[in-house]
């Protein structure tokens, strides 16, 4: 291999190896060598059993190289290797098997394990949040459903009162009429303004006699109103007084009621849903005692039955509202929780185009599709030329940003919906070309050296050019059942690779 490709792999995020059929490496990245604790030269002609734990040697004999030399490949094949320091490191490796004079040479390409750990546990966590938005989404839908089927219900007990929600004009019509049925001076819908707080609250409702004052919206306190009284009314207590002078009240109730002109009390519970006590219905006699006869009690006591349902109801579609609101809400993160985990699955987080498991499927599933049709499948496979130099000599957050624009700017030659622009890995590419033969496929390569051309971006440390340029491999085949979709990356990478040899910032095809 030459220098360049030497620095390429030395560089490589991953390690790399490469050894014949008896066993001897007959070379390793410096990545490798740093993760397993070995100087240059340190592992080079010694046999590879001597980094791979026992069980990972009787793997590597029963199963992995007899893969190997079966299908000249083994892919996602995962066991551990041993440090120089004695200690097993899990790695996930790929192999490939290439004829050499003669002779053959297996080269794996090897992933610790802990990284490929924290990709999948971004997408665990990822799935947990849309298991969540889904499972809150359904009890919403259990709950939105219950609750409605009760609203409905409530609602034909409630039209004898009023067709509507509106608790205000409910309570208005209600006080008017009853004021007027039995000639009370002044008749009030009470409410505690806190609930649980049976101290304080305000007449929401009212309709009185012309002569007398009006207590609506008036903030009432009564710090005599015992909370041991509550669960009385909770349980249908009526209060009936005739003249609130002669009724043995404490004498702070009874100051009260007088500041209120209350001479005569009528006063039923009215419950909310949850069967607490949400207030009262009061019917207030201001200018003499008056008796409450048993049937104008009775009556009173079904108006606040009647007006009871329809707090309820109106409880219930609040609470029906706020059910919409969090299913509204769980859609909202169920739509955002399914957007990450497509973003992780087939967005690359730098570049924001396709990624290597985006670019597999489709390439899968094209190769299937044309295989159907019988019609040309292209690949165009591109790397940056001496971006290792570019990252020494301007940064790697440079360097991010140059892989960005040279992305972009590809995704914006690559106009057609079924053409699909991926990152390979680190600054390599890889373009898919459906129903495109080699002469539409050169065309887009010639466009993407244009369209890297004007993006002028400076590369003082290139041997080729003072700007950026890229290296690229045409390849195009009509799939047939003897090939694979690897056989079109593989002579797209050999194109590349015969691009790079021959001076780079070029196109090389190979079909």
């Amino acid at each position: 291999m030459t220098d360049q490709i030497n620095d390429l792999l030395n560089t490589a995020p991953c390690g790399f190896l490469s050894f014949i059929d008896d066993g001897t490496i007959v070379m390793v990245n410096t990545t490798l060598l740093e993760l397993l604790g070995y100087e240059a030269d340190g592992l080079r002609g010694q046999k590879i059993e001597s980094i791979l734990p026992i069980a990972s040697r009787i793997f590597y004999q029963t199963h992995f190289f007899p893969i190997l030399k079966l299908h000249g490949k083994a892919e996602e094949i995962y066991f551990s290797l041993r440090s120089k320091q004695g200690n097993n490191i899990p790695i996930l490796v790929n192999a490939v098997r290439r004829e050499n004079a003669g002779s053959f040479i297996n080269h794996c390409i090897f992933i610790p394990i802990h990284q490929r750990i924290q990709y999948e546990d971004e997408l665990l966590q990822a799935k947990k949040v849309a298991e969540a938005a889904i499972r809150a989404q359904k009890q919403a839908e259990i709950a939105l459903r219950q609750q409605y089927e009760q609203a409905i219900l409530l609602r034909d007990i409630t039209q004898r009162i009023n067709q509507a929600l509106d608790l205000a004009n409910i309570f208005e019509n209600a006080a008017q009429k009853i004021r007027e049925l039995i000639h009370a001076d002044r008749v009030g819908i009470f409410q505690f303004c806190v609930a649980g707080d049976y101290k304080d609250g305000e007449f929401v409702s009212e309709s009185v006699l012309q002569g007398f004052n009006s207590n609506l919206r008036v903030r009432i306190h009564d710090h005599c109103f015992d909370e041991k009284y509550v669960k009385y009314y909770q349980q249908g207590r009526i209060q009936a007084l005739d003249d609130i002078e002669n009724a043995g009240l404490t004498e702070c109730h009874r100051i009260t009621l007088a500041q209120l002109q209350i001479r005569a009390n009528l006063i039923v519970p009215l419950l909310s849903s949850e069967n607490n006590l949400w207030g009262f219905l009061c019917i207030h006699q201001c200018s003499a005692p008056r008796h409450w006869q048993e049937i104008e009690i009775e009556f009173i006591k079904q108006i606040a039955i009647q007006l009871t349902i329809a707090i309820q109801q109106a409880d219930l579609f609040q609470k029906r509202q706020q059910a919409e609101a969090r299913l509204r809400q769980s859609n909202e993160d169920l739509s955002l929780a399914t957007s990450l985990l497509e973003k992780l699955v087939n967005i690359d987080g730098l570049t924001q185009i396709a990624n290597r498991r985006c670019f597999d499927n489709r390439l899968q599933q094209e190769w299937q599709r044309l295989y159907r049709e019988q019609q040309p499948l292209s690949l165009l496979l591109f790397d940056v030329d001496y971006f290792k130099r570019y990252n020494d000599s301007y940064g790697h957050q440079m360097g991010d940003h140059c892989l960005i624009e040279l992305a972009q700017a590809v995704q914006q030659v690559v106009c057609r919906s079924t053409d699909l622009v991926a990152r390979y890995g680190g600054e390599e590419f890889v373009i898919i070309l459906p129903n495109t033969d080699v002469e539409g496929a050169i065309a887009i390569a010639q466009r993407i050296h244009a369209a890297i051309q004007a993006l002028a971006i400076p590369h003082q440390a290139s041997e080729v050019s003072d700007t950026v340029t890229v290296s690229l491999g045409i390849t195009s085949q009509i799939p047939t059942s003897e090939t694979f979709p690897a056989n079109l990356i593989a002579q797209a990478d050999q194109a590349l690779y015969h691009a790079k040899q021959h001076g780079r910032n070029q196109s090389v095809i190979l079909c």
